[in-house]
């Protein structure tokens, strides 16, 4: 749907090029996400993808790509579709990406810690 400008894509639509929700999962994870990083959940709305990192190497790398623009270029190549550009009918679509700093540091002092052998509180 357009509204406003903006190009409002819900997750059903993009879940139609997938017949199973495990087939998009293995895709977002095989064409989109780095090595160590897996998707675990997707909420509607403003379509919000949740992943999880195996390794602090892995996060790290996940990080970069977020902070240099490749993360949201890869998803922009990945969702935006001939059909989600054809429903904008011309429009501009853009795909935001956000990773909150906190969120960031919080999972990384986990990661750390877990190499460690120590509990997080």
């Amino acid at each position: 749907m357009v509204a406003g400008g903006i190009v409002v894509v819900s997750t059903v639509q993009l879940l139609r090029r997938w017949t199973t929700f495990d087939q998009l999962v293995t895709a977002v994870n095989t064409c989109v996400l780095p090595a160590g990083i897996s998707l675990v959940n997707i909420t509607d709305g403003s379509v919000c993808l949740t992943v999880q990192a195996e390794t602090l190497s892995a996060l790290t790398t996940l990080w970069n790509l977020y902070q240099d623009g490749t993360l949201e270029r890869r998803l922009y190549n990945f969702f935006v579709t001939d059909e989600v550009k054809e429903r904008a009918g011309g429009e501009t679509i853009e795909v935001n990406v956000s990773i909150e700093e906190e969120e960031y540091d919080k999972a990384r002092l986990e990661l750390m810690n877990k190499a460690q052998g120590k509990s997080v509180l």
